[in-house]
């Protein structure tokens, strides 16, 4: 297991009702011997250590990297066809994670790109990467998957993702394309109402609460390369649905498992094996 000893959130001005200091005090206290540091987005952050003519020409390339770590982009310049498995239409764009990731990654300074450091950034944009699969004979399938969370350096999360990548009720589909068909937009309030204890929707007040769990994966992830927890009342839990992510981040049974317990209550000490 590799020792932690700082972890930095990045702010995103764009995910409506984040509360980036009220996540850093919640991991300060999962994680007091760690010192968890609160910075402004990360592109501002990091861009603010150059001169004006560096951050020009940094910016070029890291929209360069951006523009084409799109979606879109990758669908246009890849063969074989890549089929959505998302399951509203307008999921059309979003970014590559490991793509973002990895144009992220260009701005960390390298004494901050030990093990011993975690970078968590926050971020509006919607994350999706492909699924390789086998189709008929001679063919591959590419399915496009939503995502909440890229792990590793720097770990990415999506506060849409969150969102959009967890499954709503078969139930709240059929309603709502009802109401959209017969163009009885007005109902679409009372639909997000009746459906609240099994869906999450933006503006949603319990947002930081369900993105705790985000945070200890990264955590985790970090120190021990491990993936989500199983267990689906452990916050640790990578959810399918969005009943199955209200559960386990907010439900009457949530509490982190015995296992990882011991893993956040070992970190903070230096390197070990």
């Amino acid at each position: 297991m590799t020792g932690l000893q700082t972890i930095y959130l990045y702010d995103d001005p764009d995910s409506q009702g984040l509360d980036i200091d009220y996540l850093a005090g919640y991991l300060a206290s999962e994680l007091p011997r760690v010192e968890v540091g609160v910075r402004t987005d990360f592109v501002t952050h990091h861009l603010g250590r150059f001169s004006e003519e560096e951050r020009d020409t940094l910016e070029a390339e890291l929209r360069k990297q951006l523009e084409g770590g799109t979606v879109g982009a990758v669908a246009r310049a890849q063969e074989p066809p890549i089929t959505e498995s998302t399951e509203d239409s307008d999921l059309q764009e979003m970014y590559v994670a490991r793509s973002l990731q990895a144009a992220m990654r260009l701005l960390i300074p390298q004494e901050e790109a030990d093990m011993a450091q975690l970078h968590i950034i926050f971020c509006s944009e919607l994350l999706g990467e492909f699924d390789v699969q086998n189709g008929p004979p001679c063919d591959t399938l590419r399915t496009l998957q939503a995502g909440v969370a890229a792990l590793g350096s720097p770990t990415v999360i999506s506060t849409s993702g969150l969102i959009e990548a967890p499954k709503r009720p078969r139930e709240y589909h059929f309603k709502r394309t009802q109401y959209l068909m017969f163009g009885a937009d007005e109902h679409l309030d009372e639909l997000a109402e009746q459906f609240a204890d099994r869906t999450v929707g933006y503006g949603d007040p319990r947002l930081n609460e369900l993105l705790k769990g985000y945070l200890l994966i990264a955590v985790i992830y970090r120190a021990t390369g491990e993936g989500p927890c199983s267990e689906p009342t452990c916050p640790l839990y990578a959810a399918r649905t969005q009943q199955e992510l209200l559960e386990a981040q907010a439900g009457a049974q949530s509490r982190i498992c015995q296992r990882h317990r011991e893993i956040l209550n070992a970190l903070g000490e230096p390197l070990y094996e």
